[in-house]
């Protein structure tokens, strides 16, 4: 969102709503939509289905500072990780380099890499999403 002319966005999808605002709000990132109520109309009792347990929330490696994120260690080197290759706790999975200091990009959990989320070379701040683990 960093790059994009939007401040805010709010999505509704079964049952789940989540809004990202830019600036800090105070509200929750995620709230889950109000129940509906059951009214008894007095007709024979309907088995129902119970519902679908929410899904767990994938983590995501987040980009340590402000700077230029960096997939490689080197122009044309592999990338560190790639999507679908499992990675462990404290692995190095990129770089952020602001005014020629490279900071590295490290997991907080193992996981397997389910999305990069920010090409190389793009400009991130601290806190950006980077990598979703699956």
């Amino acid at each position: 969102m960093a790059h994009a002319p939007v401040t805010e966005l709010e999505v509704e999808e079964g049952g789940c709503r989540i809004r990202i605002a830019r600036g800090g709000g105070t509200q929750p990132a995620a709230t889950p939509a109000p129940a509906i109520a059951a009214v008894d109309t007095g007709s024979a009792p309907v088995a129902t289905a119970p519902a679908p347990a929410a899904p767990v929330a994938d983590a995501v490696i987040t980009a340590p500072s402000y700077g230029v994120f960096h997939l490689s260690p080197s122009p044309g080197a592999a990338p560190y990780v790639t999507v679908g290759q499992d990675v462990q706790a404290g692995q190095e999975v990129g770089l952020v380099e602001a005014m020629k200091v490279f900071n590295a990009v490290r997991t907080t959990q193992a996981g397997r890499i389910a999305a990069v989320l920010v090409e190389d070379g793009t400009e991130v701040e601290a806190g950006t999403p980077l990598f979703r683990l699956a």
